[in-house]
């Protein structure tokens, strides 16, 4: 009995997932603008990583970001700069507040997110880690 109980208990053990592996993704960390589309005109430019990059720290509610962007052209959304964050939960989506300002509802993958407005041109923002 006392190897069925042990045959068992290796089965049960050897079968269990590493939940770690698929954890819920986070805006923690750094996160480049690669794309920026729509708008009034049907703007679709990419940006090089590194050129615009937002750094999320989701224990303090602050965002650092740091624009190197020299294109007048493309609605970079925020100059370089250090501003609070948030993401707030209405009744269909979550958003993302920046310095008390909805810039569009966001969605969130495991290495990807984006920000879709929903008003002013309608851009869409993609973020990559």
């Amino acid at each position: 009995m006392k190897r069925f109980c042990v045959l068992l208990l290796s089965i049960i053990l050897i079968s269990c997932s590493n939940d770690d592996d698929n954890s819920t993704p986070t805006l923690q960390g750094e996160w480049n603008l690669v794309n920026v589309s729509g708008g009034f005109i049907g703007l679709d430019a990419d940006i090089a990583k590194g050129v615009i990059v937002w750094d999320f720290n989701t224990t303090t509610g602050m965002v650092t970001i740091v624009n190197n962007s020299t294109d007048t052209d493309i609605n970079t959304i925020l100059p370089s700069g250090t501003y609070s964050y948030s993401v707030s939960a209405p009744a269909d989506a979550d958003t993302l507040v920046v310095n008390d300002v909805n810039y569009g509802r966001i969605n969130l993958e495991n290495m990807v997110f984006t920000v879709t407005e929903s008003f002013d041109d309608g851009f869409i923002f993609r973020f990559e880690r």
